[in-house]
C-alpha cells in the first residue's frame, strides 16, 4: 500500500509539472520580456547603424574603384592624356549629364566605366536617379573645356600620381558651411544633379562657385588618385589648408 501511494503520487507530481509548463506567460512576465527586447534593440542599434555606415561607404569605394580603373583604360587609348573635365562637343542625347554644348567627363568614361550607376554614392544627397556624387578636379585637369582630347593634361605631366587627387566624393557646399572647417562642410541639397566639379583653393571661382571634395562617410571621403587606386580619407589629411607645392597637398599636380 505504501509503495502504491508513493507511486500514484509521483504519477500526479508528473502531471502537476507537466500542467506547469504549459501555462501561459502573466502579463507581467510578458512586459518584462518586451523590456528585455527593447533593450537589446536599443544595445545594438549603434552597431547596425555603423555597420550600414560602412557598407555604404564601401559600396561607394567601389563605384570610384570603376571609375579610376576606367580612367586608366582612357588614358591607355588615348595616348597617356588623361580624361578633361569637359570637351568642346556637343554630347549625345541620352548623356548623363546633359548640356547643349560640352560632352562631360563621365560621358566620356561611360563606356568605360559600363554602367552610370557607377558615378553615383548612396550617401549623395542629389537626385540618386539623375545625380552625379563624384567631381573631377580641375586643379589637375587644368580648364574646365577643353578643345579636344589631345588638348588633355598628359599623365607625365603629373609629378606625383599617387598622391594627386583626380576624383573624389564631391557636391556643392551649403553657402552656411562653405567658410567653416573642412570637416564641417555640408551638401547643398538644392542641386538636383549634384557636383561632377572640385575647384581647388587656388581656383579664382572658389568661393563663388563651391564645388567641392565633401566628407560624406563620418567625416572621411573617398578619393580616387591618378595612378588608379582609391583610398578613404579624412577630409583635413588632403591638403586643402595648404597652399599650392606644399608637400602635404594632394590637390594640385606638383
Amino acid at each position: 500500500m505504501v509503495v502504491r501511494a508513493v507511486y500514484f503520487s509521483m504519477i500526479s507530481g508528473w502531471k502537476h509539472t507537466g500542467r506547469r509548463r504549459l501555462r501561459a506567460f502573466t502579463f507581467v512576465e510578458l512586459l518584462v520580456v518586451i523590456t528585455l527586447l527593447g533593450v537589446l534593440v536599443s544595445m545594438m542599434a549603434p552597431a547596425m547603424a555603423k555597420a550600414l555606415t560602412k557598407a555604404q561607404e564601401t559600396y561607394c569605394m567601389n563605384n570610384l574603384r570603376n571609375v579610376s580603373i576606367g580612367q586608366i583604360l582612357y588614358t591607355q587609348d588615348h595616348d597617356d592624356h588623361l580624361v578633361p573635365h569637359a570637351i568642346n562637343r556637343k554630347p549625345s542625347p541620352n548623356a548623363i549629364i546633359p548640356n547643349s554644348k560640352m560632352t562631360m567627363w563621365p560621358d566620356l568614361l561611360e563606356t568605360y566605366v559600363g554602367d552610370r550607376r557607377a558615378f553615383r554614392c548612396p550617401c549623395m544627397k542629389c537626385d540618386p536617379g539623375r545625380g552625379i556624387g563624384f567631381g573631377m578636379n580641375l586643379g589637375v585637369a587644368g580648364e574646365f573645356v577643353a578643345e579636344s582630347e589631345v588638348k588633355a593634361p598628359h599623365a607625365s605631366r603629373i609629378l606625383n600620381p599617387a598622391l594627386t587627387i583626380y576624383f573624389a566624393d564631391s557636391a556643392f557646399i551649403t553657402p552656411e558651411t562653405m567658410h567653416r572647417p573642412m570637416n564641417e562642410w555640408q551638401e547643398d541639397t538644392s542641386r538636383p544633379l549634384g557636383s561632377w566639379t572640385i575647384r581647388t583653393p587656388d581656383d579664382r571661382f572658389w568661393d563663388w562657385i563651391p564645388t567641392r571634395v565633401i566628407p560624406r562617410h563620418g567625416g572621411r571621403a573617398n578619393v580616387g588618385f591618378v595612378d588608379g587606386h582609391v583610398e578613404s580619407r579624412e577630409i583635413n589629411q588632403l591638403g586643402f589648408g595648404h597652399p599650392v607645392g606644399h608637400p602635404e597637398n594632394l590637390w594640385d599636380r606638383y
